[in-house]
This record gives C-alpha cells, sequence and structure tokens, in this order.
C-alpha cells in the first residue's frame, strides 16, 4: 500500500505453437538517420506518449516488456488487416485466443514505422488513462532508445553519436532467447556480486521483481534470500487477476547495473512471468537502450543507493468493484486473510471502489506508518485491524 495498490502486467508470452509460426519483429523505420523526442506523461510508473496512426493522435503504453498492441475499436477504426491469429499466454500463464494485424503506418514523433505486426489486445484498465494501445519492444528493435527522466522525454535515433553515452555506465544488452518473437530487452547485471540477466519492462512500475524459478536459482548462489513468505493474489495481467498462490519476498544485499549500485533491495516473487527491472529505476537515473549494438545504459544520479524500506503486512488488490485483501504476508495471517473484503481505511469509506480511481490517485496509506483497517469477512461481519509499517 506504500506503493501501487497492486500490480498491472502486460507481459505476454506466446505459447511454444504460437511462438514458432509467428513473429513480431517484422517491419521497422521508414527512413535512416532518424532523431526524435517523444515527451511522456508518467502516471505512477506508466510511461504513456502520444503516437499518430490513421490520421490521428491516441495514447499509447510505452512498454518494452511487451509487444506493439491495439484495442479493439482502434485496431477496426483503421481497418488493420489480420496477419495471425493464435493463443497467447499473460503475465500470470493465463492463455487466450488473439488476433495480430498489420499497422502499415505509424508516427513516433517525426519518424514513421511501417508494417508493424500489433496484438489486438488491450485490458480494460488501460481505458483508466485513456490509452489506445502500447509501444512494444517489436517495434523498438532496430533502434536507441533512450528514457530521459529529467526531462521526461524519450528519445528514438539509430544515431549514437547524438546521444551522450558514457561507456562505464553500460551493460550487455541481449534478446530474450525466451521471447525472441518480440525483441524484449534483457540486461547483465551483478546481484550479490553473481552475474544475472534480467528484463527492462518499461511496462512495470516496480523496481525490481523476480519469479519463483529464478529467486531459487539464484538464492542457490547465496545472491538473494527469502526474507518473507506470503499467500495470495496481486498482480493483474492482461486477462484478469491471477489465481492464489504463494508469494515470497525477497532480499538483495547488493545490486549493481554497470557503475550503479543499489544496496538493500527487497522484491516480490511470481510464479509466472519473468524477472525484470520496471520504471522505479528512473527514479534513480537516465536509461538509455541500445537495441543496434547490445548496450543498456544507466546513468545514475549518485553511484550508490540504499533501498531499504519497510513493508506492510499484506497488499491489497481489485476484486470488480471491491477492494480486498491481496497478498498476506506472515506478520499479517493472524489479521486478515486473502480475498476478504476492505471496506475503510483510517475512517474513509472504501466500500465501494472503481478501479480507474485506485490506478490514478496515490495508494490509501501513502505517508502513513500505520493504519486502521476496516475488513468484512465471508459472513458479513465487520472488523478493524491495527496494522504497522516495519
Amino acid at each position: 500500500m506504500n506503493k501501487l495498490i497492486f500490480t498491472l502486467a502486460f507481459i505476454l508470452t506466446g505459447a511454444s505453437a504460437f511462438a514458432q509460426t509467428f513473429t513480431f519483429n517484422q517491419g521497422g523505420p521508414t527512413v535512416k538517420n532518424y532523431y526524435t523526442e517523444l515527451p511522456y506523461q508518467n502516471i505512477y510508473g506508466k510511461l504513456v506518449v502520444t503516437v499518430e496512426l490513421g490520421g490521428s493522435k491516441h495514447r499509447f503504453l510505452f512498454d518494452t516488456g511487451a509487444p506493439v498492441a491495439l484495442s479493439k475499436q482502434l485496431a477496426a477504426q483503421i481497418n488493420a488487416k489480420t496477419m495471425h491469429v493464435g493463443v497467447i499466454n499473460d503475465a500470470n500463464g493465463a492463455a487466450d485466443s488473439t488476433t495480430i494485424v498489420g499497422i502499415d503506418d505509424i508516427r513516433l514523433g517525426d519518424v514513421i514505422f511501417s508494417g508493424i505486426p500489433a496484438l489486438v489486445l488491450l485490458p480494460d484498465m488501460y481505458k483508466c488513462w485513456n490509452v489506445e494501445g502500447v509501444v512494444g519492444s517489436n517495434m523498438l528493435r532496430n533502434s536507441i532508445v533512450s528514457i530521459v527522466a529529467d526531462r521526461q522525454v524519450i528519445i528514438i535515433t539509430d544515431e549514437p553519436d547524438k546521444l551522450i553515452l558514457n561507456k562505464k555506465y553500460s551493460v550487455p544488452l541481449v534478446l530474450d532467447a525466451n521471447n525472441n518473437h518480440q525483441s524484449d530487452p534483457v540486461i547483465k547485471v551483478f546481484i550479490n556480486k553473481v552475474s544475472a540477466f534480467m528484463a527492462f519492462d518499461s511496462g512495470q512500475s516496480a523496481f525490481m521483481r523476480f519469479t519463483d524459478d529464478y529467486m531459487n536459482q539464484l538464492s542457490k548462489l547465496n545472491a538473494c534470500q527469502v526474507v518473507d513468505k506470503g499467500y495470495g493474489a496481486s498482480q493483474i495481467g492482461a486477462f484478469g487477476l491471477q489465481a492464489n498462490a504463494d508469494k515470497f519476498l525477497v532480499g538483495v544485499a547488493s545490486l549493481n547495473i554497470g557503475r550503479a549500485r543499489f544496496d538493500n533491495i527487497t522484491a516480490e516473487t511470481n510464479k509466472t512471468g519473468n524477472s525484470a527491472f520496471g520504471t522505479k529505476l528512473l527514479d534513480y537515473g537516465n536509461v538509455t537502450l541500445d537495441f543496434i549494438h547490445g548496450k543498456f545504459y544507466f546513468d545514475p544520479r549518485t553511484e550508490t543507493t540504499n533501498l531499504a524500506e519497510k513493508h506492510w503486512p499484506f497488499s491489497p488488490t481489485m476484486q470488480g468493484n471491491k477492494l480486498v485483501v491481496g497478498v498476506v504476508w506472515q506478520k499479517g495471517a493472524s489479521l486478515v486473510k486473502p480475498g476478504e473484503q476492505i471496506t475503510a481505511i483510517n475512517g474513509k469509506d472504501y466500500s465501494e471502489v472503481s478501479l480507474c480511481d485506485m490506478l490514478n490517485n496515490k495508494p490509501p496509506l501513502a505517508g502513513y506508518e500505520t493504519g486502521t483497517i476496516t475488513i468484512k469477512d465471508a459472513g458479513g461481519q465487520l472488523r478493524n485491524v491495527q496494522i504497522v509499517k516495519e
């Protein structure tokens, strides 16, 4: 509750048959020697840009952890032609059939991209930001992309000489071998001096996330350790809320991204998806993804940052128009159960809420160290629960 209310993820991983029969890595810029600056709006960690498509302007999420995507309405509006139909999985492992269409021309700033495949799939939650599509990694794979948080602009170019890039702040960038059909960028870092590869996902708001499998691999190398265990659901994928499952809070003593070092990090795990850094990284510096030369640059404001933080005993999520208990950590196990409704927080009524209100406003307990939560159990009985951030 001290960060986002819950995790939103549009990570898409194709089923094996889908990946073998289609690649999103088609099309690209219509010119060479291009340079453009694209202003973005940061909505609690979501980067929203304006693109031109079908002769009009539209708001798109800038998401390096997903392919280009369109809403059904926008795909119909531009009369996009079908390229492929297949099955795709969201970040939570839920699968559904979907259509891929071709975009003839889409303009980012001064640059036109042509022949770009796009998924016709956009979660309803994106309407909360008036977003009609996604600028994804397959569209960016032939460019150098610099996210300049200081100015809130995204530079897209194929001319490295027009950027200020310091080699001492660079690490290798590769395309995810498991998702090379959409060119997800993966970077090399050191976690407690152990070499590790993690994606950079600008569609995620958190600083860092792990899958359970990667956590287990790293813990065997003493790169991280489990500091708390919980149970419940928090992540909303393209096809809805994940199922309740075991969750782990992982502690990392030190992380190195090039010359930058972060100490005392904690991150949550998920059973599915991938391990990645999110846009919280932009709070500490500027990021450049050089897809052309295979380099990732992180230019930190300070070279060493302590990320030690306190945590609440449980975190909420949304279920319909209700705010409910999501993940319950060990210290909260005697207080609440996953799925119980939260009807009030510090005396403010939350008996009926909208997803958009929760996404577009600060978390209810932001800035607090303690809180009084009113819980409605399965039998309709109300009780007050006192919680402490520790």
